[in-house]
């Protein structure tokens, strides 16, 4: 077993845990999509030993990671403006995109484009909030604020992993002991993502707790 693998799994049990009850069904999304993830990434280590094409097991978790993480945006972004709009139309470029993918090179093969244009949306997503964060004028306690830290993580995870394969060709020529630049910087993205995911998790279980709900 993979130590992302192991990531995707605790951070799956922690949303279970934390986000059962919880009023939001964009923070509830969160079981369903960690699911999918575990499961797409079981399926695919499986098929990949036995030396079978495992990219459209990815395409399919694809779908679900663009659909539940603009929901949870969404979600935390109508907190300051109606950002319906301005979340179906990301969705409805990702998904274009998507479609433009698998007509060019056929399902088996991964949609890389998609990928990028997607983490391209949510930094997009991230940095506004940011901006909508300092202009806001109520106090707010970063440490114990579940969105803040879910669009940290997601933040580092789609900034980085986008100027990753932006330089792809360059990095993956470079070694750190066994593994190349990218595996590295893949790994600490993967714990970046999952460790504010994880903390995001706790914080909204906390808000749930003193809240009575």
């Amino acid at each position: 077993m993979s130590f992302t693998l192991i990531l995707e799994i605790v951070c799956f049990f922690t949303a279970l845990l934390c986000l059962f009850k919880a009023k939001d069904n964009a923070w509830r999304g969160m079981i369903i999509y960690l699911f999918i993830v575990c499961l797409a990434e079981i399926t695919g280590r499986q098929i990949r030993i036995a030396h079978h094409h495992n990219a459209w097991v990815y395409n399919i978790s694809l779908i679900a990671e663009a659909l539940f993480n603009s929901l949870l945006f969404g979600s935390i972004l109508k907190q300051y403006f109606k950002s319906k709009a301005l979340i179906l139309s990301g969705l409805a470029l990702i998904f274009l995109v998507y479609i433009f993918d698998t007509i060019s090179h056929g399902f088996l093969i991964f949609n890389d484009h998609t990928t990028t244009l997607m983490s391209v949306v949510f930094v997009i997503y991230s940095f506004y909030y940011y901006f909508l964060l300092i202009r806001d004028e109520h106090y707010t306690d970063l440490k114990q604020n579940a969105s803040f830290w879910w669009i940290t993580g997601s933040l580092f995870f789609y900034f980085g992993s986008t100027a990753s394969n932006l330089f792809y060709g360059f990095l993956s020529g470079i070694t750190l002991g066994s593994h190349n630049v990218t595996y590295t910087v893949n790994m600490a993205l993967s714990i970046l993502l999952y460790g504010c995911w994880i903390y995001s998790f706790i914080c909204k279980r906390w808000q749930q707790t003193r809240s009575g709900t």
